[in-house]
């Protein structure tokens, strides 16, 4: 019987699975189914695939190029395919912020029609300065603060930005797409805007802020009546404070790790962490890092995480120098006898 067969029927009769609500209670039915099928996979994982970012021309600009050449070198079609909606390094006129953000695809949407799980990240623009011309990494509590706060010149760039969001993915609506979306990925890191402060003392407020300003996305975009989401929640496995940013049960589906390492046999750091949550669990983002880069044993990787990390549902690794394509051994990755790709999941 072919895999696609026996997820369904598994999915039909609920056998062993413990089926999970969506956070957004009025999800629609295939989101919902969605979230059961990534509830019952087993000890089974599904292939991903970063296909780039939106709005950026350069090699690490979005294409369908990482699917059709891992097709053409393995036989196989990654199931989840990802994008992200903002190169967020990019800077505008002063009140053209959302230019840098669209989070629509028309080759996502080919993509999904042909059974694949589409996922959405976000490098966002920072909401606090004019034009995105950021001085720094980090803001202070404070501007974090007048983000949430209503009138603020950085509350209105954020409304802006969220509306821009919106649009996007009211359009996946439209075509019957569930998005697995991903917004503030490894939070608990210091490198973002949305993220951790170097100095740990004011990492309470932090997170304090965090939670809300992901709560006030989450409640924004229900609100605008998108029922096709799935809300990953993925800290940085390099870095601790994992589950002190965890926005709640109510507004997450599912959690992950991005996980970039040198040595493909290492151990990933909080996966019982992040299981304790009671989601299902992902790979979010995972990738060769440092030296390791260009000639990294994806074959080798992918088995360090069927066998150490059975629960975890999908795996997605990164393009461009971290892509299996730009490193060793890309076969076994889409042909690893646990690796579930496009057309052994039925989802639509």
């Amino acid at each position: 019987m072919e895999l696609k067969y026996i997820l369904y029927s598994a999915l039909l009769c609920q056998v062993a699975v413990s089926v999970l609500s969506t956070a957004n209670p009025g999800a629609n039915a295939k989101t919902k189914k969605l979230l059961k099928v990534l509830s019952g996979m087993g000890d089974r994982i599904i292939s991903g695939a970063f296909g780039g970012y939106n709005l950026f021309v350069h090699e690490v600009g979005f294409s369908m190029e990482q699917a059709t050449e891992i097709k053409k070198q393995t036989g196989k079609s990654p199931a989840v395919y990802g994008m992200d909606c903002s190169p967020g390094w990019e800077t505008t006129a002063d009140g053209h912020e959302t230019d840098i953000i669209d989070c629509f695809n028309s080759q996502i949407v080919d993509y999904a029609k042909k059974g694949g799980i589409i996922t959405l990240s976000h490098h966002f623009p920072n909401p606090v300065y004019a034009g995105n011309r950021v001085p720094g990494n980090n803001i202070s509590n404070n501007d974090y603060a007048s983000i949430l706060q209503d009138g603020t010149p950085a509350r209105n760039r954020w409304w802006n930005m969220m509306e821009k969001i919106a649009k996007g993915l009211q359009a996946y609506k439209d075509q019957g797409i569930t998005i697995l979306y991903r917004p503030f990925h490894e939070v608990n890191g210091d490198w973002f805007w949305w993220s951790a402060l170097p100095d740990q003392s004011q990492n309470g407020e932090r997170q304090r802020l965090f939670k809300l300003l992901w709560q006030d996305l989450f409640n924004f975009m229900k609100n605008k009546g998108l029922d096709n989401l799935l809300w990953v929640y993925s800290p940085d496995q390099s870095r601790e404070y994992k589950k002190d940013f965890y926005p709640g049960d109510k507004f997450v589906d599912i959690v992950g790790l991005d996980w970039y390492t040198e040595d493909p046999n290492s151990y990933v750091n909080g996966y019982d962490e992040m299981i304790s949550l009671g989601k299902p669990f992902a790979f979010a983002e995972v990738g060769p890092y440092g030296k390791s880069q260009g000639h990294f044993d994806f074959e080798l990787f992918i088995k360090n995480i069927v066998s150490r990390y059975p629960k975890a549902v999908f795996f997605m690794p990164w393009n461009g120098i971290t892509s299996p394509l730009k490193n060793k051994n890309i076969w076994g990755v889409y042909n690893n006898p646990k690796v579930v790709n496009l057309g052994e999941v039925k989802v639509r």
